[in-house]
């Protein structure tokens, strides 16, 4: 084999291996040290021929009441805040990462003057699962537990029915 050929393959490798490691330590680093909040949820459970069951995260945060300043279908920033029944909820939509607040922040990917969509739409799980979590939505308050980093951004740490923790999402 030609040598270059086989430093250009060693190399390759150790870059895909940072990369994949960067990735990783990252999702594990804002489930461990991130704020958790729990947003409201719904589920359905289909199925992807190439990545199995999952759940479509019907993640219900709605658009604070009063005027918003940012073009409907454009992404955003929420700050929240906790509602009375334990479940966060948009406090204000803002252009530009809010600085100075001490409220969790999170990114929208777009927003409507009555709905924020949010990054997270699927949540992966066995068959079983898939299929136990359809049938507890029916007459349970589902929630899902974010964890956020701080800058908008936030990874799925787990869920809850009824309020109690059913699963928590695995750091490593």
């Amino acid at each position: 084999m030609n040598r270059r050929f086989v430093l250009g393959l060693c190399a390759t490798f150790v870059v895909q291996t940072v990369l994949v490691g960067t990735m990783v330590w990252s999702r594990a680093s804002v489930l461990r040290t991130g704020q958790e909040i729990t947003l409201r949820s719904t589920f359905v459970d289909p199925r992807d021929i190439f990545r199995g069951h999952y759940v479509i995260l019907n993640l219900l945060l709605e658009t604070p009441d009063g005027e918003m300043d940012i073009e409907p279908g454009s992404p955003a920033y929420v700050t929240l805040r906790e509602g009375d029944d334990g479940f966060w909820v948009a406090e204000a939509v803002h252009a530009q990462f809010p600085t100075g607040s001490t409220a969790p922040v999170l990114k929208a990917d777009r927003v409507y003057p009555t709905r924020i969509i949010l990054p997270f739409d699927r949540y992966f799980a066995d068959y079983e699962r898939a299929q136990e979590l359809e049938n507890l939505r029916r007459n349970q308050k589902l929630g899902v537990i974010l964890a956020l980093d701080g800058k908008g951004g936030a990874v799925i740490g787990g869920l809850t029915i009824d309020g109690e923790k059913i699963y928590d999402e695995p750091i490593l």
